[in-house]
């Protein structure tokens, strides 16, 4: 026979000589094993929002009219389209220089920044301007009035824009809403 009893529902054992020997139980706090946080999976949406920009490569064979080309892809798709940047080679193009003169330039032309903007509808402001470069290290630029014709490959990176919405700064008294904040941009505004 043993010397020990036990009571029960105790975790306690009572021997013979009235020692007592309790055994313990740990208790882990905080969460079960395995339950920690797991890494949730990505959100993927599906559909495409129709107003987002989205940017674009456009490549140009030889003889095609640049400028031309990218008006007629703002106007069909109706979206805004802003050139960032380019490059290739063109052949006799027709520019407006700041001061309103106007040159046409025969021959070939290394492209080196072109950007602009188009509107689907083609706003007045829509345009583009080009700095061309041709040996010696000279460079000419100035708004695209004529055609643009690219010889042999021209790469264009652009993006689209839908929904834009036009301006006109500063704002007058009555285009401030009450509720909008002056942010004091029209104290300075210098008419010329």
């Amino acid at each position: 026979m043993s010397n020990k009893k036990y009571k029960k529902g105790d975790d306690k054992e009572i021997n013979h000589d009235h020692t007592v020997v309790a055994t313990v139980k740990h208790r882990s706090s905080g969460r079960p094993q395995g339950s920690k946080n797991k890494p949730k999976p990505p959100i993927i949406i599906t559909t495409e929002n129709p107003n987002a920009i989205k940017s674009h490569v456009f490549e140009f064979e030889s003889g095609v009219d640049i400028a031309e080309s990218l008006l007629c892809f703002a106007s069909t798709r109706q979206r805004g389209l802003c050139v960032l940047s380019a490059t290739g080679t063109v052949v006799n193009v027709t520019l407006r220089q700041e001061h309103g003169a106007t040159m046409v330039l025969r021959g070939q032309f290394g492209i080196i920044i072109m950007n602009g903007l188009f509107f689907p509808l083609g706003s007045s402001s829509s345009g583009l301007t080009v700095y061309l470069g041709r040996g010696q290290g000279r460079m000419i630029g100035g708004t695209v009035v004529g055609p643009l014709v690219a010889l042999g490959p021209v790469i264009v990176m652009a993006t689209t824009f839908a929904d834009a919405i036009n301006v006109r700064l500063p704002l007058s008294d009555k285009d401030n809403d009450d509720n909008e904040q002056n942010c004091g941009c029209g104290d300075n505004y210098i008419p010329s």
